[in-house]
């Protein structure tokens, strides 16, 4: 279905872009939120993300899905905006040390649903960006590993390690917030 929109909007029909925006505007913030943290800021990346798609939708050759390549423009985009604020604010991450409660997957089971999703979007937005969008692409988008690689380019060894790290400190940021409701 992407490519009949795509064929339509190379061959100057500017309305079927509209359908390639609906269609992924909602994982292209996803993408964007993971990494960025921001809301704001993720609009403004993703909305920057789909001009560019436009403009370069000539060069879309197609290999991969549409899905992939503009995820790839909106992690890069993503990831060019971080680095930028990191150089203007020399923003420095604080490190975490967190002594689990012995009574911590009690606890996290007498949470209600709602609580619970909250708690762990919370601590999506404490990860790195790196750990944050491969955790992001694996259980909520549900992207296989290869489709991981397809899209961001890391190795695969490196995203084995980013999921890994993501969810050992996903589990630290969960015990800390569970400490400081309980």
């Amino acid at each position: 279905m992407d490519d009949l929109y795509i064929k339509k909007v190379l061959n100057g029909d500017l309305n079927a872009f509209g359908y390639l925006v609906r269609q992924y505007q909602t994982l292209a913030m996803r993408t964007a939120m993971s990494i960025v943290k921001d809301e704001t800021d993720a609009k403004d990346i993703v909305q920057n993300s789909f001009i560019q798609a436009y403009e370069s939708l000539q060069k879309f050759r197609g290999d991969a899905k549409f899905s992939t390549w503009l995820s790839r423009i909106v992690i890069n985009k993503s990831f060019r905006f971080i680095q930028s604020k990191a150089r203007q604010s020399n923003f420095q991450k604080q490190q975490i040390s967190v002594n689990p409660a012995p009574t911590f997957n009690d606890g996290f089971q007498n949470l209600n649903k709602q609580d619970l999703e909250n708690l762990v979007k919370k601590g999506i937005k404490l990860l790195s960006p790196k750990e944050a969008l491969c955790i992001q692409l694996l259980y909520l988008e549900e992207y296989s590993i290869e489709e991981i690689f397809e899209t961001t380019g890391f190795s695969k060894s490196n995203i084995k390690v980013l999921l890994y790290r993501g969810r050992k400190n996903l589990h630290k940021h969960l015990i800390l917030s569970y400490n400081k409701i309980k």
